[in-house]
This record gives structure tokens, C-alpha cells and sequence, in this order.
């Protein structure tokens, strides 16, 4: 930011700046538009999917199934539907990203439109903030936003909330000569400002700068995801170097290859297409595309409910937090202050010569004043003058008491306003034919100024509790003795910023679900202790100052902060330490905020969550999850849909490798006991990728539960695939093989040509994977409400059967397929749902059980 000298050879005095001069000032310093954090082109953005472990093993895939297609002249078809997959699945997760960004792009755009008042060529002007250049004249008043750093020219009783910079809801008071910055807003009075520093030169840009939107630290399951994907990869190599090993040695056994000849080459092929086959069958190629979908309902849904979700995959990590460091002012409280208690039950007001200390506190809150209420662009109500006055005013506004009808019948003969020394302020008026001093300011000075001792008891609690206090007093004024002594006490109030509505509800929740809350906030110990304790967020832990904290080496960093409920007096890197030694022992950490003293921790946090209405447009840019109606309560609701998703991750995965670990030992031991291919490449894409994919989309569709906000979080290094998951995979898996093969080697189930045989193996297949999908719904060993928990399943797994049932009916020639009699289609059904619907009850029962005898909760 310019000094106040440096910019002397711009500023035009109370003129403003001329044209000319408008255009070298922004040539010289730039136009005040925030470059947005480098964003890398959509093509790159498209081509990070690729990054995926899965997709890498699919181009592998692809890779080896063309070659031995145009080596053998067929089979392409089996090639394009693995490219089909690929480009489905980083499709799908590409589109809601880059529609998430456009949608925050949308929210952040009117700002640089926002009108500003300046003085150009000696007149009144409004210009775009966007146009605002360095030596601008800025006329200032109540309820402007600050468009630019500058310097005060000229202040009239100006104060600003600089809460997003410094964490203090009390706005300060501006004098002339005294700087201002971008992003912070005047409460009271007006000014004249002179633009020092616009766009990226200042605070709020520079900070902007540091952040960037490089998320590097990977999130819970993206780590899960990428150890199961490593495990499946290596599963598929394995089985699939045994299969071309197995095959060789019998082929040299039983005399299929004899020597370096065309008829050993075929075979050779046909033993490493069968490799591919294993390869493709071990992979779950619908697999990303189904966590992207699932990551895309969650994230539309998190929006209905007041989440605007930037990154996809934090729909999941916020799901997984264990701690959440929060900001105070503007997302725990109100950032608005307000009279919480009084020593009256409340004001009163009967417009004759008040009677009553009810009465003449509402006169005297009413009359000894110069603030005012004014509603907003927005149709808010803000306080245009001294916030404290600005809280009683809107106290009798709640109680239906217009201070503006007592002003005008009461108007003020003389007014003595407050005074840092005199700690009070006095109004004398007129009522009728006698006149009186109201008066109003700390209440130990009041006190010494009544006639009476007025006991302080109730003043010392509302103090303990951290309330800014204020008490009233009058007199009648005889003769020409206006002097502020003789006064007969009325009352007090206590004053404070509250909390926003449900938030220790919402904190309480936060812990019984295992996530504990962190406060950091500029107030002072006392205050912040106050606030938490009021919150239950200080729950036997620690409070301890941002100078204490960042004085600490980083291993007693670390030490302090696991012990820690509240940092007080923070400055905006201390925030972002806390955060980085709370990483350091595991913790999955989430950090809300909305100044802009907020976004570097915001944006190295796990999951970073951005008030909507109040947050500056930095702390929006960092985030990762945008709360719209600025409630701490939706944070709660982020969790529980979070964690909801997680556990509709793990239905599907648990759905998708029964049905894959089925496919490749399949494939695997069919040919070495002498049975035909149980699948051909088609076949096993349509099951990976349409099939696992509607079925993810019904499983994901499983409505959220409210014992998800009573167990402890998942641990980061926790597997995703569960014991149960295993033992359910393991169980069912035996089942389908050994049918499988028994009826490969015999047609137990139909058929009598080796076509018929391998569609009937084909249909029950599908039939048993679908009856599977009813297990999947009980991942804690309960089934949900069957029908009313989860509609949508039902209708795709209908559907799904539908499609098997026209493939094999009409799609032979792409499938390989003969169409079955109706009695055929009966048989399969009853041999694969009720066998597999009783295992899955079977297994529910005793893994409940051991829970039971074991004594702690089912494992997710």
C-alpha cells in the first residue's frame, strides 16, 4: 500500500482525481479486480483423472486388448467398450467439479460490479468497484463496504468491523490520518478516503496470493481408495500371470503347444486374451465412475441443505473430521451485538413522564443517543453509529418500542457525549415543563454518582460471563445545576455478541459423533473463555494465547494442541500452526471462517468451510465447502451427509468386489477344469460398468441414518473394506463359484448346448449379484427400512433385471447369448435370490451376535 505521501502526486484534493489522471493511475497501479488463484485449463483439469490407479490399469487394459484384437482380426468391440468405460468415468467426475466451480464463480461475480461513490473532475460519481483506481477520492458512509486500501482524509465519528482481519465483532473507531482496508465495513459515521493500495496490492490480495487452490493433501478416501485399488491391481496380475502359467504347462502337457508354428502362436494368444479377460474381471471398471457418482449425489444434496460443496471429495472428508477449529465472530456468534440480559424483565414505554425504572430505561436508552437502525440493500437491519447503542435500540425494537416516535416527542436540549475518561454519556430533555439529565455509561462510575449505593452483585456476573455492562441513571435538573451527580439509579443491561441459534446443541452433537470443536478468535482469554464455555466448547481443555502458542518449538506444538479448546488473541497464522500440528498427530482437521485472517488455514486445512453471506471473498476462494446461511448447525448436517456417503461407498464396494473376486476366480478355474470362458469381455463391461454402476447410484441413493452422528469418526489409516465386508465377500463368494462352476460343468439350472448352458450361467449370475444388493444395504448387520429408506433401489435393481432379461432375449448377437423359456427364467430366480438373501441373514445374525457377546458396536 502507497503511504500517504506516495500517493500525494495523485490525489486532487477534494476535487478527486481528473480523467487523465484515473487512466495513469491505472496504468501505473493496476485496476481493483483480485486475480483469481491460478486455475489450471479445463483440458489439464480433465487429464488429472487419469491420475486415478484404476484408470491407469484400464488404459493397460485397453492397451493389451487392442493389440491382441488386430493380431487376431477381432474383438475390438471388447476394446471400445473399456475406452467407453474410462471416458465415462472421467467424464462424470470432471463435469461436477468444473459445475461446482462455475457455480462459486457465479456467487463471488456482482462484488467487482458493486458500486462505489468517488469524486472525479470535482464531482460526484458512482463507478464500479472494478474501476476504482489508486488516488481515488471515496465518499464513505454507514453500511459501505471498503473497496480498496486508503487513507483517511477526512471522519466524522467513523467506525469499521475490521472483525476479518482481526477476529474482534467491536468495530474501531477511524480517525483522519489512520489507514483502512479492503474488505472491512463501516458501521458508523462517514469519511473520505484516499485509495493507497487496489486488487492485488492490497491486504486482502496479498493474502489471496499466498493461497492458491492446490489442494495437496490427500483426503481419508483418496488414501482408502488408492491402498484397495493397489490390492485389486496386484490381485488381478497375480491371477492373471498364474492363468497364462497354468495354461502354458498344460499346454505342453496335453500337446496344444508343440513347437515354434502358427497353432502355438493362436494359443499363446489366446492364453494371454484370457490374461486381459482376468485382468479386466479383478478390476472394478465402473468403479471410479461410481464414487464420482456417488461424490455427486452427496454434494447435490449437501447443497439443498445449505452446503455448497467446491472440491467433490470433500462431500466425504468433512464426513471423516475429527476436530473442527472454528472462528468466533461470525460463525459461532452473530457478529451482531445484542442486550442479553437486564436487571428489568424488559423495557416499557407509555409516552407520559416515566414511573417506573422500566420506563425510564427505554427513555433513557431511546433519548440519551445518536445511533440509528437503517435497513440495508439487503433488507437487513444495521446499526449506523455506536454498536453498544445500536444493541439497545434493537432491544426495543423487539419490544415494540420505536425510538425514533420518543426522539421526535422528546427531542434532546444538550447531549455530553462519552468519553473515554468521563466512561459516560448524558442527554438532557424536556418533558412537559421540566427538564432531566439521562445518563448512561459504565456502572461503577454510575454508582458513585447516586444519591443511593445501587448493589453491583448482578453488574460483577454479567462481567464474569464476559458481557460488556451498562447502567442508567437520571435526575430532575432544577435551576441551572446540570451536573452529572444527585442521580437516582435505574437499572443495567448486559451487553455481548451472541451466539448464533442451536449451537450448543450443534457442538454437543459434533462431540458425541467423536469430532471436538476448537475455537480460535482475536477476543481476549477472558472473553473467548466466556464464549466457549457458553458454546460447550470448553470441555476441560486448555486456553491459550496465539503469542503462547506460536512461540512454542513444533513438537510442543503438537503437545499443546491436542489439549487445546480455545486460542485466544490469534493472529491469522496462528490459526494455520494449529492446524498443521493437529494434522501431525492424525486428525482429520476441518477449519471454519469467513474473515479473510481466516484462508490460510482454510486452504491447508483437510476440509476448509467458508461462510456464504459473511465471508470475504478470499476465505471463499480457500475453501473446499461454502455455507451458505453462515450456521455453524449445517456443519453438523455436512457431517452426517459425510458420513453417510462413506458408508454408501462401502454397499457399493462391498456390491462391486463380491461380484469381481466371483468374475476373476471364475475365469481363472473354468479353463483349467476343461469349461468354456464363463464371460467374454462384453459380458464382464456390462456387469463392472452399467450394472455396478446403477447399482452404486441405488446404493448411494440409501437415505443418511442418526446413528451415523453417534459412532466415533472413521480412523484416517482405518481400511475401507471392513471385517463384516470381507466375511460377507468370502461367504457369498463361495456360494456363486461353486454354483457357477457347477452349473458351467453340468447345466444343473437349464440347458443343454454349451450356448444354453452359458446363458443360463450368465442370467443367474446377474440374478445373484442383484439379490447380493439387498445385503449390501445392511452394512452394520440391520437392514434399514426396507422399502420407505430407499425407493430408488428398488426401481434400478427392477431395472437391471429388466435390461438382463432383453440382453439375453434379444442381444445374442452382441452378447453371444440364446433367449430362455419362461420356466428357465423362474428356476434361476428362486436358485439364486432365496440362497443368497439367507446367507446374507445368516451372516447378519451371527456378526451381530459376536458384536454382541464382544460388547461393542457393529463395524461399519
Amino acid at each position: 500500500m502507497l503511504s500517504r505521501e506516495e500517493i500525494r502526486e495523485f490525489a486532487g484534493g477534494e476535487s478527486g482525481l481528473s480523467t487523465d489522471q484515473v487512466q495513469a493511475s491505472r496504468e501505473k497501479y493496476g485496476a481493483n479486480v483480485m486475480t483469481p488463484p491460478p486455475r489450471e485449463p479445463a483440458w489439464k483439469q480433465y487429464l488429472e483423472n487419469f491420475n486415478d490407479p484404476i484408470i491407469r490399469i484400464l488404459i493397460f487394459a485397453v492397451a493389451i486388448s487392442a493389440i491382441v484384437s488386430l493380431l487376431e482380426g477381432s474383438g475390438l468391440l471388447d476394446t471400445v467398450g473399456i475406452i467407453v468405460a474410462i471416458l465415462l468415468a472421467t467424464g462424470i467426475s470432471f463435469y461436477n467439479e468444473y459445475r461446482s466451480s462455475r457455480e462459486f464463480d457465479v456467487l463471488n461475480a456482482h462484488r467487482d460490479e458493486m458500486a462505489i461513490k468517488v469524486v472525479r473532475d470535482g464531482n460526484p460519481a458512482a463507478v464500479p468497484a472494478k474501476d476504482l483506481v489508486v488516488g481515488d477520492l471515496v465518499l464513505l458512509e454507514a453500511g459501505d463496504a471498503i473497496p480498496a486500501d486508503g487513507w483517511l482524509v477526512s471522519a466524522d465519528g467513523l467506525y469499521c468491523d475490521e472483525s476479518a482481519f482481526t477476529g474482534e465483532s467491536e468495530p474501531a473507531a477511524k480517525s483522519a490520518g489512520k489507514k483502512v482496508l479492503k474488505g472491512s465495513f463501516v458501521t458508523a459515521g462517514k469519511a473520505q478516503m484516499v485509495a493507497g493500495a487496489v486488487g492485488d496490492r492490497a491486504e486482502m490480495g496479498l493474502i489471496a496470493a499466498t493461497l492458491g487452490i492446490d489442494h495437496a493433501t490427500k483426503t481419508p478416501l483418496e488414501e482408502k481408495l488408492e491402498r484397495l485399488a493397489t490390492l485389486i491391481s496386484k490381485f488381478g496380475y497375480v491371477m492373471a500371470v498364474l492363468i497364462c502359467s497354468t495354461l502354458v504347462i498344460r499346454g505342453f502337457i496335453f500337446g496344444d503347444l508343440t513347437g515354434l508354428n502358427l497353432a502355438t502362436a493362436h494359443h499363446l494368444l489366446d492364453y494371454f486374451m484370457l490374461a486381459v479377460v482376468i485382468v479386466v474381471a479383478a478390476v472394478p471398471e465402473g468403479l471410479p465412475m461410481s464414487v464420482a457418482l456417488s461424490l455427486s449425489l452427496a454434494m447435490r444434496k449437501m447443497t439443498r441443505a445449505n452446503c455448497l460443496v467446491r472440491r467433490l471429495i470433500a462431500c466425504e472428508t468433512i464426513g471423516s473430521a475429527t476436530t473442527i477449529c472454528t472462528d468466533k465472530t461470525g460463525t459461532l456468534t452473530k457478529n451482531q451485538m445484542t442486550v442479553a440480559e437486564a436487571s428489568v424483565a424488559s423495557p416499557s414505554w407509555t409516552g407520559a413522564l416515566p414511573a417506573t425504572p422500566q420506563e425510564w430505561i427505554a427513555f433513557n436508552a431511546a433519548a440519551n443517543s445518536t445511533a440509528h437502525l437503517e435497513k440495508a440493500r439487503d433488507g437487513k437491519i444495521i446499526v449506523i453509529g455506536n454498536s453498544t447503542e445500536g444493541a439497545l435500540l434493537r432491544w426495543l425494537a423487539d419490544h415494540a418500542i420505536g425510538y425514533r416516535e420518543i426522539r421526535k416527542q422528546y427531542p434532546p436540549l444538550r447531549q455530553y457525549l462519552f468519553d473515554g475518561n468521563r466512561k459516560r454519556m448524558s442527554t438532557v430533555v424536556e418533558i412537559g415543563k421540566r427538564k432531566f439529565l439521562l445518563v448512561k455509561g459504565a456502572p461503577e462510575i454510575l454508582a458513585g454518582l447516586c444519591t443511593a449505593q445501587p448493589d453491583l452483585a448482578g453488574v460483577d456476573a454479567y462481567a464474569a460471563r464476559a458481557m460488556r455492562t451498562l447502567a442508567f441513571a437520571h435526575r430532575e435538573i432544577t435551576g441551572a445545576d446540570e451536573s452529572e451527580t444527585g442521580l437516582s439509579w435505574d437499572g443495567y443491561v448486559g451487553i455481548r455478541d451472541p451466539l448464533r441459534e442451536n449451537i450448543p446443541e450443534s457442538v454437543a452433537r459434533s462431540r458425541v459423533a467423536g469430532i471436538r470443536v476448537r475455537m480460535v478468535t482475536g477476543d481476549k482469554p477472558e472473553t473467548a473463555r466466556a464464549i466457549a464455555r457458553e458454546a460447550g466448547i470448553l470441555a476441560g481443555g486448555t486456553v491459550v494465547t496465539g503469542k503462547e502458542f506460536r512461540t512454542l518449538s513444533p513438537e510442543d506444538q503438537v503437545t499443546a494442541a491436542q489439549g487445546l479448546d480455545v486460542m485466544a488473541r490469534a493472529e491469522p497464522l496462528d490459526k494455520l500452526l494449529l492446524v498443521q500440528a493437529l494434522q501431525k498427530t492424525g486428525a482429520v482437521v476441518a477449519v471454519t471462517g469467513d474473515g479473510t485472517n481466516d484462508a490460510p488455514a482454510l486452504r491447508n486445512a483437510d476440509v476448509g468451510l467458508a461462510m456464504g453471506i459473511a465471508g470475504t471473498e478470499v476465505a471463499r476462494e480457500a475453501s473446499d465447502i461454502i455455507i451458505l446461511d453462515d450456521s455453524f448447525a449445517s456443519i453438523t448436517s455436512a457431517v452426517w451427509w459425510g458420513r453417510s456417503l462413506y458408508e454408501n461407498i462401502q454397499r457399493f464396494l462391498l456390491f462391486q468386489l463380491t461380484i469381481n473376486v466371483c468374475a476373476c476366480i471364475l475365469v481363472f478355474l473354468a479353463p483349467l477344469l476343461g469349461y468354456p470362458e464363463p464371460f467374454t469381455i462384453i459380458e464382464i463391461l456390462w456387469i463392472n460398468i452399467i450394472m455396478d454402476t446403477l447399482a452404486a447410484f441405488a446404493l448411494c441413493s440409501e437415505a443418511p441414518h442418526k446413528g451415523l452422528l453417534s459412532r466415533q469418526p472413521v480412523p484416517r489409516n482405518a481400511p475401507i473394506i471392513t471385517p463384516f465386508m470381507w466375511l460377507s465377500i468370502a461367504v457369498l463368494g463361495v456360494f456363486i463359484i461353486l454354483g457357477g462352476l457347477l452349473q458351467l460343468g453340468t447345466g444343473l439350472l437349464g440347458g443343454t448346448t454349451e450356448e444354453e448352458i452359458g446363458t443360463v450361467f450368465f442370467a443367474a449370475f446377474i440374478f445373484a449379484a442383484v439379490a447380493n444388493g439387498f445385503n449390501c444395504r445392511a452394512m452394520d448387520g440391520k437392514m434399514p427400512a426396507f422399502f420407505k429408506g430407499n425407493p430408488t433401489f428398488f426401481l434400478v435393481m427392477g431395472g437391471i433385471v429388466f435390461i438382463q432379461v432383453v440382453i439375453i432375449q434379444f442381444g445374442g448377437a452382441v452378447f453371444g447369448t440364446v433367449p430362455l423359456a419362461p420356466v428357465t427364467w423362474l428356476t434361476i430366480a428362486a436358485a439364486t435370490f432365496i440362497p443368497v438373501l439367507l446367507i446374507g441373514f445368516v451372516l447378519r445374525l451371527a456378526y451381530h451376535g459376536y458384536q454382541h457377546r464382544k460388547g461393542s458396536p457393529s463395524e461399519v
